[in-house]
């Protein structure tokens, strides 16, 4: 294929996948999806399990779904869709959402996406390899097992039916409509594994597509590492003359796009929550906003190398600013930006045009899961998933909830501190977060000790995503090794300040304590002084000293408390210390009073790992050199949103400027980066007039969002951030 061809093709795929993110109604629903569940559910329900329901409906629906294809499709794979006025959807939910137990897809399909799936495997053996794995495993069990761990494998069998038809179904289709190439792929994919970095893409897509499209509301599906797991593939084929490098990135290009075509619009995290008609929601669109996570780089886990290679490269250079999904999540692993520079800068220079990436560094999270017990190879091939969360693929599942919000907690810290204490005392301070941090957590424990005191594999429940993981199969049941409990730190910086502006109030400016704390309950009312004091406190991300004492004291007595709390709870729990809370710190902000730090009552606090609005008054250099001070070798996870003015980073100097402070800020420790790189002025424009800005895209906190669809609330949020 000539370059001018394949040029014109990605116009034509990037063109409809950006039409897609910014101008598809609203109300729009996979249709085809909703009507065919809805037949596959009256079928299946006399049968007695879940496995047995879900395999066999699988197969009626797989069987039965429209395959649409497209004269620019490179890769196989979209789903109809409709939109419909009120009233059209009114009557379509009334014919097929009515029915008890399906509303929009049955009740016993429990994807939830949330995990990463073992497609080193997977591309390895194909789905007739897995499958032929289940069939040897269902013979010993048989023999040696119960009936439910039978049936278990026996539906899981018929999962891998259901593909391999659906495959064989795509070929058909694709002979039918002249696309030769494409067929053949399908044939060879519906009997054996895959041959060619082609087969292995379309792979790739066909079962991210079939999970995230037809089975997972909100699926945030982590899509592996595919310059580590394909670039066999390609190598082979580049050195056989097979393909082009040319041709390489068309289909991932086309990889890209489809990756967006499935979505729809609005935003669920802020704007669902206060303008839910301007959002399509989960049940209309199964992945509407659910970012998908896509690893490139890191550190090998088989030879503890970077991995770099053209691959990388390649899909570096299809990146689409202009995207929401896949999120790429860059791995930096230990001297990558000097060892590699033409790759650094390339992925630096996508960051800088506010793509949907970040950056997550190697050298302390590798180093957090050595130091809870595991092996390098398993420490290495971490993933996470939507929303930055950590997981080791297939091994690990979610457990009970331990996010506790720092900021909040603190609020109710300082007010206990001035009630007790009539001077502050930093070491008797600090022995009260301890202390109030261990009761929190050890209520908790309590909790946790008789939630699942024994891990073991349950046959009598199936997704999916466990056809895709050997210790499910092997163990003919859902099986986690690790389940994970993660204790987030988010709003870590407004703690920071609140104890911070504390220290400094009562003894660089001569409060008491209850003195401070009277005047913010009263949200200073009439003392503009005060006010003007706490304002001007030591903050977090300004490089100060007293600042910085906290931020690298706080997380590791909160960290030490919270270990000690839980040191007697199951061993298959496994605490992952993490720094994001999402875009809950508004509502949270809007619950406190007024903090020593000078924070008004009912303002937002500080949103994940990132300092206060207003806070980062000294630069990019001073922010990142502060946070660099957090105990990030016992994080997991997080989220630091950095705005920068792209006046301050433009041309190849600014770029290069921008480079160099990130490598500094990954070296010296710091854990993880997502940038927005928008003027304030635009972001204002685009408040007054929407139309012209609908491609206007923003870092919320593990994802992006198209501006002009955020509600109100989130779209203020966005423009007081520090632009740097």
């Amino acid at each position: 294929m000539k370059q001018q061809n394949i040029n014109e093709i990605k116009t034509k795929m990037r063109e409809e996948a950006i039409y897609a993110l910014t101008h598809k109604p609203i109300i729009t629903y996979s249709s085809d999806r909703v009507k065919v569940w809805h037949d596959a559910f009256l079928k299946v329900k006399d049968l007695t399990t879940q496995p047995q329901k879900y395999s066999v409906s699988l197969k009626y629906f797989l069987d039965n779904i429209s395959i649409p294809i497209d004269e620019k499709d490179v890769l196989i794979g979209r789903m109809v869709e409709e939109s419909f006025t009120p009233e059209e959807e009114v009557v379509f939910k009334k014919e097929y959402m009515s029915e008890p137990g399906c509303f929009g897809k049955p009740d016993f399909i429990t994807e939830n996406g949330h995990c990463s799936l073992r497609w080193d495997i997977l591309f390895k053996k194909g789905i007739s390899g897995l499958k032929a794995d289940a069939e040897g495993w269902l013979e010993h069990y048989k023999k040696n097992g119960t009936e439910n761990q039978v049936d278990f494998l026996v539906s899981a069998i018929g999962m891998y039916d259901a593909i391999m038809v659906y495959i064989k179904r795509s070929a058909d289709e694709c002979r039918k409509f002249g696309k030769t190439e494409q067929a053949e792929i399908f044939d060879k994919l519906s009997v054996d594994a895959p041959d060619s970095f082609f087969s292995a893409m379309q792979l790739y897509w066909t079962v991210e597509f079939i999970i995230c499209a037809y089975l997972a509301a909100n699926p945030t599906l982590t899509l592996g590492r595919p310059d580590l797991f394909l670039f066999d593939f390609y190598r082979k084929d580049i050195d056989e003359g097979k393909l082009t490098k040319e041709e390489a990135s068309l289909i991932i290009a086309d990889f890209y796009a489809k990756n967006n075509l499935i979505m729809g619009r609005g935003e669920h995290q802020i704007s669902e929550t206060y303008e839910k008609e301007t959002c399509t929601g989960w049940h209309r669109i199964l992945a509407y906003d659910a970012p998908q996570y896509m690893l490139l780089s890191g550190t090998d886990p088989e030879t503890g190398k970077t991995v770099a290679n053209e691959l990388t490269e390649l899909f570096i250079d299809e990146i689409v600013p202009a995207y929401k999904n896949p999120v790429i999540e860059f791995r930096y692993s230990k001297g990558v930006a000097e060892n590699y520079p033409e790759m650094w800068k390339a992925f630096v220079s996508k960051i800088a045009n506010s793509a949907s990436a970040m950056i997550y560094n190697d050298i302390g999270i590798i180093n957090a899961y050595l130091k809870d017990g595991f092996d390098f190879k398993t420490a290495a091939s971490y993933e996470h998933f939507g929303c930055n969360w950590p997981t080791i693929p297939t091994a690990d599942c979610s457990g009970p909830s331990l996010q506790t919000n720092v900021s909040r907690v603190m609020y109710s810290i300082i007010h206990d501190y001035a009630e007790k204490e009539d001077e502050f005392d930093r070491e008797r301070f600090l022995s009260m977060v301890y202390n109030t941090f261990f009761d929190v957590y050890s209520k908790r424990a309590e909790y946790l000790k008789d939630a699942i005191p024994v891990n073991i594999p349950n046959s009598n429940h199936i997704k999916l995503v466990s056809c895709f993981s050997n210790d499910s199969i092997e163990k003919a049941g859902m099986y986690y090794e690790n389940i994970s409990l993660y204790a987030s730190q988010g709003t870590i910086c407004s703690a920071v300040d609140m104890a911070a502006a504390m220290d400094y109030m009562c003894t660089e400016k001569g409060y008491s304590p209850k003195k401070l704390m009277e005047i913010c309950d009263r949200d200073f009312e009439n003392d503009e002084y005060t006010l003007a004091l706490c304002k001007n406190a030591p903050k977090a991300g300004q490089n100060d000293e007293l600042a910085d004492f906290y931020i690298e004291r706080l997380p590791r007595i909160i960290l030490e408390a919270t270990e000690n709390a839980m040191k007697d709870i199951p061993k298959h729990y496994h605490l992952r210390f993490c720094t994001e809370y999402d875009t809950a710190h508004i509502a949270i902000g809007a619950s406190l009073g007024a903090t020593p730090d000078g924070r008004r009552k009912g303002e937002s606090i500080s949103q994940n790992n990132q300092p206060a609005h207003g806070s980062a008054k000294n630069g990019i250099t001073a922010m990142l050199s502060s946070m660099s001070k957090m105990p990030f070798d016992r994080m997991f996870s997080g989220a630091m949103n950095i705005t920068i003015q792209p006046k301050n980073f433009a041309g190849e100097e600014g770029l290069a400027k921008l480079a160099k402070i990130m490598e500094i800020y990954f070296e010296k420790g710091g854990m993880q980066m997502q940038i927005s790189a928008v003027d304030k002025e635009k972001l204002l424009a685009a408040q007054k007039d929407p139309d012209s800005y609908r491609d206007l895209m923003v870092r919320v906190t593990g994802y992006s969002a198209v501006f002009v669809d955020l509600s109100r609330k989130a779209q203020e949020d966005i423009i007081a951030r520090d632009a740097l």
